[in-house]
């Protein structure tokens, strides 16, 4: 970048930065297209998982939905929790799977409105 004395050199300074700004944009836009066909089989396990919009599949969904987080929550909680009391070994899983369970609910029943 030179140094801006006059107004035609701000005007040339403005005139490159918005180029740039383009071409940003477009790199930007084909590393999100990227990130997006990556994810693209996530998307679709997500889906099934969740059952659709219709209600046809909802409670399969969302009990395979439960199961897993049932599941998931079993295996890291009970890692992290291994040096703590009993009393918290015991609590805390079932707190989070109830929590989990009626999160899913609530999304199930958002879904199917």
């Amino acid at each position: 970048m030179n140094k801006i004395s006059t107004y035609e050199d701000l005007v040339r300074e403005r005139k490159r930065l918005e180029g740039e700004l383009l071409v940003q944009k477009a790199y930007i836009k084909s590393k999100v297209g990227a990130i997006k066909e990556k994810f693209e089989p996530i998307g679709k396990i997500i889906s099934f998982f969740g059952g659709t919009k219709n209600g046809n599949n909802s409670s399969k969904g969302s009990a395979l939905l439960k199961l897993g987080s049932t599941v998931g929550i079993d295996l890291l909680v009970g890692q992290k929790l291994k040096k703590a009391g009993w009393l918290t070994r015991m609590i805390l899983p079932v707190i989070m799977k109830l929590t989990a369970q009626k999160t899913i609910d609530t999304v199930q029943h958002k879904l199917s409105k």
